[in-house]
């Protein structure tokens, strides 16, 4: 759960500072209270913030908070300063029949500490009340006008404020100090016209209020994700097992190294924090008109998941910004965007060995199992796309070119395309369905749920296992086997974290750690490893434009697609087509210029529709920014921005307000009829937020860090000054890319297992072992369906000739290392036919493995939609959507 005030999306700073056209407040009168305040409310969702002021303003003020609840659930917020960060945040929720408010301080875009200033909360009875549907809640804020940043200034006439809305209680709802969920419901800014605030009254209201009552510090609030703080009290067990592999995350990089390195049949263990989004890994959440998928499946909700209340119990609570804590990571809870990287990613400031023509058969593994999709609908058709044909219109009209963005990759200059999205047979594709299913097909991979990762046991540089937290609080260490070694693939955000707990990184960090409140155990100093953790912290800024048009398309509703869409729809979906096939967006767009600095910077645009006729247009600066931030740690073991990614170099800002202009100029002289909701570059860049696309903290190079260089891996992602410490995830990449980073960083993944296997381990037994292969072609059905089989095998010579058995009627042939073969017993598919399934398999797990190198080799038919596992077992099917 993504517990912090006002969101890991930077809610409040989302545009806060910029033109504050249709967002000032206005006088209201309260009935309740006789008070008269300048009161704005937000018109979807009917939260509302009031203020009161003395004609001479001191530093109190008098402050009303309108919060719509969901069945008596839910909190609300406002920022009185002009950032999330820095600034004094309120928030208020129900507790019963009475409200629960509280004082906040955040230094960093997680969940805020108590604010320690002088300031105090006084409720005004006759102004709070709480029901099923809404809560008020009206105070005296003493002490609470301090100046910026924290608020505004006595002798303003104006200031923006921030706003939040969760339609999700905190669960600890009886303490102030209660974890806050994310704000799904709702987020932005508004103006607030403090001039017309101010009140000969105001010490008659003021002496309405009452001190409120103190309240006890909860304990940990329950989470999809444990706890980040447990007291150090806590004596670890150890665990019975050990493992050859310790793959620490599961996210798309963690999935798809866990089962590479599972297919070389050694012992492999998956931890991933989180819980699991599928039907078929035991989520409870199914949809109620199709009771194989989650919301989480259906690609037409992946824009809309935040405003729908979706992402609350997959969201970390300990990360800088937002990140997916659950299995499946960012490719589970994102809008499904899958650009594939052109070649100048890699070649510009990726080292040798990781160039375009190193990396380029990764790639093509990857897409063969995950190759997206930019006509995912089965039936051939593109649904509501008429917000494309103003647009491409709009492009074509100034020249630009219309591209296959998969098949011509590298044209990023004045292009537009189809959109790219994860999708296939209907559903959200990714590592979840493409890879995993091929690990648990395995007897020597095991994957463990809601274990949270903490630190690494090591001795020096040899790691000896995993210190890991499970979900009812304990904590456990997992050994590796003799020449094991551990996969760190937690993500940008919290790789650092593992790394600084486990005393590698910069002394500042970890001194963090020592001092902290978490109970981490940290190696002796002396046996610290110096490295530039968290240093090269990179994003894409992400600007948004809200741009009127003259046509006449809709919004797709997707708030029905939950309790039930219309027939029509639902047929078509069944069919793997329709509408539900396709993401959010309609179409994205690529550009580039030349900075001051001589380098080239490429920026994207991905727009969508979510009002009848107007364009949101999310517009990307990335590959050739050259602005860098700095990760961090507190002392709540929460990672932090030191510095922010974003907008630090003046030619970044100078190339970007280039782009920005030139966009509102083309824009203004169309005869399409487009409209911005802003007139200049710097109103855009005042709205400024993350692009959730964060690379760098744990780089790749060749430049040590332990003596002055930037590196934190070597060129086979092992972490310098360890013998068997890995990172495959989106922390090692040395630069931006071009478009989203779904794409790129499973390439990447793929890349790096290949180089942890052939890196080997003479401490490893190398000897093969029979293994798994899973086949399973584009369907045109949209449901995931599962099947229970018992298998069972037989070995025989690499010699042997296979004859298939299946009455499928594709197959392909593929060369892999020698092969044991089984049979299957009837595999019933998604339509209730039956397919009979036959197959060889290898010590690689498919027909696509990673090979060790010098195996003897023979050629095998696979047949489509078959499974072979190589011991008696009983396992679950599902969907590898390759």
């Amino acid at each position: 759960m993504r517990s912090f005030l006002f969101g890991g999306l930077v809610a409040l700073s989302s545009a806060l500072g910029a033109s504050a056209a249709n967002f000032n407040s206005s006088a209201y009168s309260d009935a309740a209270t006789g008070i008269d305040f300048q009161r704005w409310c937000d018109e979807s969702t009917g939260y509302c913030f009031g203020l009161a002021l003395p004609e001479t303003v001191d530093s109190d003020f008098i402050g009303q908070l309108f919060v719509p609840l969901s069945s008596s659930n839910g909190w609300g917020g406002v920022s009185i300063g002009s950032t999330m960060t820095k600034s004094l945040l309120i928030g208020a929720w129900p507790n019963g029949d009475s409200v629960v408010a509280s004082l906040r301080l955040a230094q960093s875009y997680t969940n805020p500490g108590a604010y320690s200033g002088g300031a105090s909360l006084e409720e005004i009875p006759d102004g709070t009340s709480v029901n099923s549907t809404h809560l008020t809640y009206t105070f005296l804020c003493r002490g609470c006008v301090v100046g910026t940043p924290t608020t505004f200034d006595k002798t303003m006439d104006s200031y923006f404020f921030g706003w939040a809305l969760s339609n999700t209680s905190p669960k600890s709802p009886a303490s102030s100090d209660a974890t806050l969920n994310y704000h799904a419901a709702g987020f932005g800014n508004f103006q607030m016209v403090l001039s017309q605030a101010k009140s000969a009254k105001y010490s008659t209201w003021a002496a309405k209020a009452k001190p409120s009552p103190t309240t006890a510090t909860p304990s940990a609030s329950a989470s999809a994700a444990p706890s980040s703080t447990p007291s150090a009290s806590v004596a670890p067990t150890v665990g019975n097992s050990t493992y050859d592999y310790i793959v620490v995350g599961g996210g798309p990089a963690g999935i798809i190294t866990a089962q590479r390195l599972a297919e070389t049949k050694k012992k492999v263990l998956l931890l991933e924090r989180g819980v699991a989004h599928t039907v078929q890994l035991g989520n409870k959440n199914a949809l109620p008109w199709n009771n194989t998928l989650t919301p989480h499946d259906v690609p037409a909700l992946g824009s809309s998941l935040s405003k729908l209340g979706l992402l609350d119990e997959y969201l970390c609570d300990d990360t800088a910004y937002m990140a997916g804590c659950v299995l499946g990571g960012g490719s589970t809870i994102n809008a499904l965007g899958f650009i594939y990287p052109p070649e100048v990613d890699f070649n510009d400031k990726w080292p040798t060995g990781w160039k375009w023509d190193d990396v380029k058969a990764a790639a093509s593994r990857l897409y063969a199992r995950n190759p997206g999709s930019i006509l995912p609908s089965a039936d051939g058709k593109r649904y509501n796309y008429g917000m494309y044909d103003v647009l491409s219109e709009f492009f074509k009209n100034l020249g630009w070119k219309s591209v296959n963005q998969q098949q011509q990759p590298n044209e990023k200059h004045q292009v537009y395309s189809y959109p790219s999205w994860s999708v296939a047979n209907g559903i959200r594709a990714g590592p979840v369905r493409s890879y995993l299913p091929l690990a648990q097909a395995l007897d020597n991979f095991t994957l463990r749920l809601q274990t949270k990762a903490r630190r690494l046991i090591r001795r020096g540089g040899r790691i000896t296992g995993v210190e890991v937290q499970t979900a009812s609080g304990a904590i456990e260490i997992i050994n590796l086997s003799p020449g094991g070694k551990v996969v760190l693939a937690a993500g940008a955000m919290s790789t650092p974290r593992v790394l600084f707990n486990s005393g590698i990184g910069p002394a500042k960090q970890i001194q963090k750690v020592k001092s902290g409140s978490t109970g981490i155990t940290l190696p002796p100093q002396a046996e610290w490893i110096t490295l530039p953790v968290g240093e090269n912290f990179k994003d894409h800024g992400q600007y948004v434009i809200s741009i009127q048009t003259k046509g006449n398309f809709t919004a797709f509703n997707t708030s029905s697609v939950v309790s039930g869409p219309a027939e029509d729809i639902q047929n078509l979906y069944s069919e793997g087509s329709g509408i539900l096939t396709q993401g959010g967006h309609r179409i994205q767009f690529w550009t580039s210029n030349e900075g001051t600095d001589g380098k080239t910077r490429f920026y994207q645009g991905s727009c969508s529709v979510d009002t009848n006729g107007v364009i949101t247009m999310k517009l990307y600066n990335t590959h050739g920014a050259t602005s860098v931030g700095v990760l961090g740690i507190d002392g709540s073991g929460s990672t932090i921005m030191d510095t922010d990614p974003w907008l630090q170099t003046d030619a970044d800002k100078e190339s970007l307000t280039r782009f920005l202009q030139g966009l509102l100029d083309d824009m203004k002289n169309s005869t399409v009829g487009l409209t911005p909701d802003v007139s200049s570059p710097a109103e855009i860049i005042a709205k400024k937020v993350g692009g959730d696309h964060f690379v760098g903290t744990a780089k790749l190079g060749t430049d040590d860090g332990r003596t002055g260089g930037t590196s934190v891996v070597d060129l086979n992602t092992k972490v310098y000054g360890t013998e068997n410490l890995y990172v495959v995830d989106a922390s090692i990449h040395p630069d931006l890319p071009t478009g989203n980073t779904q794409a790129i960083v499973m390439v990447v993944a793929e890349a790096a297992a290949a180089k942890i296997i052939a890196a080997g381990d003479s401490a490893l037994d190398s000897s093969p072992s029979a293994s798994v292969s899973v086949s399973a072609p584009a369907q045109k059905t949209a449901y995931a369906s599962s099947a229970i089989i018992k298998v069972s095998h037989t070995p025989i010579s690499p010699s042997a000739t296979v004859e298939p058995t299946s009455d499928c009627n594709e197959t392909f042939t593929t060369t892999v290392t020698p092969t044991v073969t089984a049979s299957a017993d009837p595999i019933s598919g998604p339509a209730g036919s039956v397919k009979r399934a036959s197959l060889t398999t290898s010590p690689a797990v498919a027909a696509d493995a990673i090979a060790p190198e010098g195996a003897a080799s023979v050629t095998v038919v696979t047949v489509t939609k078959e499974i072979v596992v190589t011991s008696t077992t009983t396992i679950t099917v599902m969907p590898t959507l390759a």
